[in-house]
């Protein structure tokens, strides 16, 4: 599905270059649980932007479907975004003057389907995260953790092969973090659905089928360790 093949990306603040990846190889493969834990500052981040088509990479190669991404043009690069990845952030980004359901809706508003599907469609979606009792409510009406149930179902309406969640259990405590991983998990399992989780936290790391770290831009498999 995705290939990184020897990844950096370096920034320079003024005189100085600073290197964020350091030659960052990295494979997943379709159905794939994956998580990227790390320190705050490590990179993980900027890791999920270039993976998500976001950010470029200064040197390496990045394959997504065969392709290498560098040779993209950026029309074509927001196109494979919009159709083939899923976005789950920390802070959820749910426009406020909008209904749950309108928030999930958003993404199909540009792709010229009608008013019936799109209901439709945003409906399924805020069933998927139980969240379809709560559709007609606003983000201020609204917890945390359904706040972000809510940016999961904007993820998925456009059924991507990709979900990458940045952070998804950062704002949320304990208990309720727990329940947002269970989705994952079970979005994984029962829709085979490739799922890339981005976090500090080792007991969300390990709930995932593949384990990796980030450390010094420098990104290493781990074995499993579940319990």
């Amino acid at each position: 599905m995705l290939r990184l093949v020897d990844l950096c990306k370096s920034y320079r603040v003024g005189p100085i270059r600073v290197d964020v990846l350091q030659g960052v190889n990295l494979e997943v493969n379709q159905g794939d649980l994956l998580s990227i834990m790390g320190a705050s500052g490590c990179g993980k981040s900027t890791l999920m932007n270039i993976i998500g088509l976001l950010d470029q990479p200064t040197s390496g190669s990045y394959l997504l479907e065969g392709r290498e991404v560098s040779t993209i043009n950026d029309d074509e690069l927001s196109r494979i975004r919009n159709a083939s990845i899923g976005f789950v952030f920390q802070s959820f980004h749910l426009l406020p003057r909008l209904t749950a359901q309108e928030n999930v809706a958003l993404p199909l508003v540009y792709r010229r389907l009608g008013d019936k599907e799109i209901g439709q469609r945003s409906q399924a979606v805020l069933e998927k995260v139980g969240m379809q009792d709560r559709a007609a409510h606003k983000p201020n009406e609204l917890s945390g953790g359904q706040q972000q149930r809510v940016a999961i179902a904007r993820a998925l309406i456009g059924e991507p092969s990709i979900l990458l969640a940045d952070e998804p259990t950062g704002a949320l405590d304990p208990r309720i973090g727990q329940e947002i991983m269970r989705i994952f998990l079970r979005l994984n399992a029962e829709e085979g659905l490739t799922v890339i989780v981005i976090t500090h936290d080792r007991a969300i790391a390990q709930q995932c089928i593949r384990q990796t770290r980030i450390s010094d831009g420098v990104l290493h498999e781990e074995a499993p360790q579940h319990g």
